[in-house]
C-alpha cells in the first residue's frame, strides 16, 4: 500500500504547476493593451454590440457586473467625477488615474446591479477638478442599459469639456449581455 501511494503521488506533483498556472487570475482584465478605440465625437450616442457566448454569463444570477475600463492617456493625472452606484460596488472607481501610455488602462471599476433591469451609470474624469469645463480636459461618460422584450441593450453618450482639447474614447471590444444585462465597457481620454 505505501509503495502504491508514492506511484500515485509522482504524478500528482508532475500536474501541480500545470494545475496551478491554469488557476491563475489574468492581470491583464485590469490592465491590459487594447487596440479597437473609437474617438466619439461630444454629444453622441452609440449603441453596444452584444457579448459573445463565451462572454456571457449565466440567466440564473440575481445581480450581474457592470465593469468599467478607464485609460488616462492625458500626460497628467486625472480626476473622477460621479460614481457607480447598484446592489453593491465591490470596485469604486479611482478618485485619480495617472497616466499610461496609450491604449493601456489604468483603471478600473465594478457594480453589481439587478440582472434584467434598467440601470444608468454617469461618470467623468478630468485634469482639472476645480474648473473642470475651463482650462481642463473633461469627459464625461453616461452608460444607460434598457430592456426591451425581456432582451438588455446599452448605449454610450459622452460629452466633452474643457479649453484644452479632449478626445473621448470608446474601446470597441465593450459589450452587453442581452440575456443579463451583464455589462464591459472601456473608456478613456486623451
Amino acid at each position: 500500500m505505501r509503495n502504491l501511494k508514492t506511484y500515485l503521488v509522482i504524478p500528482m506533483l508532475s500536474l501541480t504547476p500545470m494545475l496551478a498556472a491554469a488557476a491563475e487570475v489574468d492581470a491583464g482584465d485590469f490592465v491590459s493593451k487594447r487596440s479597437e478605440y473609437v474617438s466619439l465625437r461630444p454629444a453622441t450616442t452609440v449603441e453596444l454590440p452584444a457579448l459573445s457566448d463565451s462572454d456571457r454569463i449565466s440567466q440564473l444570477l440575481a445581480d450581474v457586473t457592470q465593469t468599467f475600463y478607464i485609460g488616462n492617456w492625458t500626460g497628467t493625472v486625472v480626476y473622477a467625477g460621479g460614481s457607480l452606484t447598484g446592489s453593491s460596488v465591490p470596485y469604486p472607481l479611482p478618485a485619480g488615474l495617472n497616466p499610461s501610455a496609450p491604449y493601456y488602462y489604468s483603471g478600473a471599476g465594478q457594480a453589481l446591479v439587478p440582472a434584467l433591469t434598467p440601470w444608468t451609470q454617469v461618470f467623468g474624469y478630468t485634469t482639472n477638478p476645480s474648473d473642470p469645463t475651463g482650462a481642463a480636459k473633461t469627459c464625461i461618460w453616461q452608460i444607460d442599459v434598457s430592456v426591451v422584450n425581456g432582451a438588455c441593450t446599452a448605449n454610450v453618450t459622452t460629452n466633452a469639456y474643457g479649453t484644452q482639447g479632449v478626445s473621448c474614447i470608446l474601446d470597441g471590444n465593450s459589450g452587453v449581455d442581452p440575456a443579463s444585462c451583464q455589462l464591459f465597457v472601456g473608456v478613456g481620454l486623451q
